[in-house]
This record gives C-alpha cells, structure tokens and sequence, in this order.
C-alpha cells in the first residue's frame, strides 16, 4: 500500500481527535445523578448531532449507533483506499453473521440486533443465509457460516458459534492486513489474535473441552503458537501465566490470569487486553502520515463508544460511580 495517498486525510483526523471525549466528560458522566443527567453531558459533544429526536437515557443505543454509522461512512468516504477502513469494520459484519446464524438455528428473526456497516451489504448477508446461498458469500464468510452452523447441528452449543465466527473473521484480518503489508497493522492484528487466542483457551478450558476443540478455534496467524496454547489446557491457570510471561503481554497476563484464578470470569482480562490495544495504538498521536493516524482514531472513537455504553448501563441500573470506573477502560484522550 502506498502510505502517500493519506497525506491528505492525516489533517482531517487530528481534526476529528480533537473531538474525541476527554476524562472530564467522562468523569461528569459518571457523577451525574441520573442517566438522564448524563445523556444532558452528550449534548455537549459531537454526540448533539446525532441524537436526533431521542430524549429518554434508555435509547441511548441509537445514538451510539448513528455516531458509529456517521464515523465510518465519513472515512469510507474520505480514505483513498478503503481497505484499511475494511479491516476494522470487519467485527460488524461478523457481528451480524452471529446473529443472523443465531436465528437460524432458533428459528427466530433477531434482525432488530443488525449493525448496518461494513463491505458487505447486510440485506445481502441475511438473503445469503437465511435461503443458504452461502456462494454468495467471500470464502472467509461462507466458511464461517457453513462451519457454525454444523457444529451447532453437531453439538448444540450456541458458544461454539461465537468461537468459530470469530476465528474466521480474524482469519479474514490477516489476509487483508497482508494485503496493506504495514508492519502497525499486522502488529495490531496479531495482538488481536494472540489476545482472543488467550482468553478462548481460558474459556475452553473453564467448560472442560477437549484439546482438538480447542485448536479447531483457535486462530492462526498471531505471534504466540496455538500449538503452544493447545499444551496448556490442562495447565493451572498460573502456570498458562508464567509460561506466557516472556511475551508482549507478560504483564496483563499475570493481573488477568489471577483474577480469573479467582472468579472463574475473564472480565478484567478482556478490560486489560483493551488497555493493551490502546497503548499499542496511542503512539500514533504524534504521527502526521501513514495509515497509523486512521487505525488509532478509528479504535479511539469505538473504545469511546464503550466507555459510553459502560456509563449509561451503570446508571440505568443505578450501580455506584466507583463500581463504573471500575468497569471503564483507558480512553485515548
């Protein structure tokens, strides 16, 4: 990929950095007595433009969805080659094949639950699966779909579905992550990978599967060897720690791992290796060219997204400020 051609959009998003929320928007949030009293702090912000005719703090969600939608079809529009646009979006286009096999296989329509972004046309998607003409679909997708649903004809687990879907659409990363052929964006990728890898290895292990489950979901194309991680299913959780202590994320391995030695949960292990993306990303923000600006402001302003949603469902169900920050991951600001 020629990194010139976004010359041109770099100026744009340090202009759009600029209206990211800051920790003391967040903060006011948080303190805010009621959840409506926090939807009155978005009106404040970038937010304001979206809300439309929504009032009440409990359909928040919409406007969470127009600012994602309104973000990224402004940089579908503005970025000279959309690719690297398509491998962040790529989560929402798997997001919905989840819950279009979902349905599927319940026999039920969740289309209400449908993120309309992405390369693939959803209409398109839900036609392709609904009347299975998976030839429709990329390998990647058709793949994933013909793959969950056997297993759920097979095994009748609905957590496999999530496990299968998620290692092709990191399977699909890579591909075009290979295609831009930047060393950032193969490095975020593999985080990525090598992260999910982990926590699909502590999940496995907690519901007791076999280890050919385990290295049938398991994603290839990270740093850390899955034939490494299939060996330690049967590890202690402290021992998967300490043999994966020489590693980038040595660290939130040891906090993560822990906790989850603890409470059987992965919670802070998923908050950690959040913290870990955006450290990896933030060094970008003294970056005036290359595609690094673009990848970093796009995980910015999703990660912004969830601090959001973290804040408003801790309010609605009116759970304490210090249970909320708890909750809440670095922001990039």
């Amino acid at each position: 990929m020629d990194k010139e051609q976004f010359i041109p959009v770099i100026p744009r998003v340090k202009v759009y950095e600029t209206k990211l929320l800051d920790k003391a928007k967040f903060e006011r949030m948080i303190e805010s007595d009621t959840a409506q009293e926090a939807l009155k702090v978005l009106q404040e912000t970038e937010y304001a433009n979206v809300m439309g005719d929504v009032k009440r703090a409990e359909d928040y969600e919409e406007i969470l969805s127009s600012e994602l939608t309104r973000v990224y079809d402004n940089l579908y529009r503005i970025c000279p080659d959309t690719t690297l646009i398509e491998i962040m979006s790529l989560r929402y286009e798997y997001h919905n094949i989840k819950v279009l096999v979902k349905g599927k296989v319940a026999k039920k329509d969740f289309s209400n639950m449908l993120i309309n972004l992405g390369s693939t046309d959803t209409e398109k998607l839900k036609f392709a699966i609904d009347n299975e003409a998976y030839r429709e679909l990329d390998s990647f997708k058709k793949k994933s779909v013909e793959e969950s649903i056997e297993d759920f004809n097979a095994n009748n687990d609905p957590q496999n579905i999530d496990l299968i879907i998620d290692k092709y659409m990191f399977e699909e990363m890579v591909y075009l992550a290979k295609k831009i052929n930047e060393n950032f964006v193969l490095k975020y990728v593999k985080s990525q990978i090598d992260l999910a890898n982990i926590k699909t290895l502590l999940r496995v292990k907690k519901q007791d599967k076999s280890r050919e489950f385990l290295q049938s979901v398991l994603i290839k194309g990270g740093e850390v060897s899955t034939d490494m991680l299939v060996l330690m299913l049967n590890d202690s959780a402290e021992n998967i720690a300490s043999k994966l202590s020489y590693t980038r994320y040595g660290a939130i391995l040891k906090e993560g791992i822990e906790s989850y030695a603890k409470t059987g949960s992965v919670s802070l292990f998923e908050k950690l290796s959040d913290n870990f993306i955006m450290s990896l990303l933030k060094g970008a923000k003294i970056m005036t060219s290359g595609v690094e600006p673009i990848i970093a402001y796009i995980y910015a302003k999703e990660n912004e997204i969830k601090l959001i949603r973290i804040i408003m469902v801790g309010k609605l169900n009116n759970i304490s400020a210090e249970v909320i920050r708890e909750r809440l991951r670095d922001s990039y600001v």
